[in-house]
């Protein structure tokens, strides 16, 4: 009988040692708290470690070349898109409203068009579905995407108001959304001094 109850204990210990193991695994880092990537964010990967942004340049609809560094100070989320993608477009009404639930914010959405057509059809798209509250850019050359090693469309980067990228969504996803706004809100409270 005493046998049987070490075993069991010892099962118990077993799974609880695993289950440790995996929630530290899956901790990104110890400067970030569990739960902000849950919900509509679940699929948020955070780095390891923080990582200076992308130095490659895109351009405005004047053709003005930009940088990220020309956004320092505010978070920033980059949304690497194109007309031509189906989920991009799902997504944009949902970026729109992020971007206007924190306009009074140091906060951002980036939109850079992967379109090689140039400028003007993204532009049109957005004029085309109301979405006033975001601004795009071109990467005709596709350097930014390739700096990012974004392979697949949308990708949304996160940088924070140090110019480091602090994690990746690959895919659509419900920007609108209370997970969504927590996370924005988390790198803004960090970049506030105290």
């Amino acid at each position: 009988m005493k046998n049987k109850s070490l075993y069991i204990l010892s099962i118990i210990a077993l799974f609880i040692g695993i289950f440790s193991l995996y929630e530290l695994g899956n901790t990104p880092n110890n400067d970030i708290p569990q739960g902000l990537n849950a919900g509509a964010m679940k699929r948020f990967v955070f780095n390891d470690k923080m990582v200076p942004a992308t130095n490659a340049s895109f351009q405005d609809a004047n053709g003005r070349v930009v940088n990220f560094s020309d956004f320092n100070g505010k978070v920033i989320l980059v949304n690497l898109w194109a007309t031509w993608c189906a989920p991009c477009i799902k997504e944009m009404p949902d970026l729109n409203e992020l971007q206007k639930s924190f306009e009074n914010d140091d906060f951002e959405v980036i939109l850079i068009s992967q379109n090689s057509d140039g400028i003007e059809s993204s532009l049109a798209f957005l004029k085309n579905n109301n979405i006033s509250h975001l601004t795009t850019y071109i990467d005709t050359n596709r350097s930014v995407a390739r700096t990012f090693k974004a392979n697949a469309l949308p990708t949304s980067i996160l940088i924070n108001a140090e110019g480091y990228e602090v994690g990746r969504l690959v895919g659509p996803a419900e920007w609108n959304s209370d997970s969504a706004q927590r996370l924005i809100n988390y790198f803004l409270l960090k970049s506030k001094p105290l």
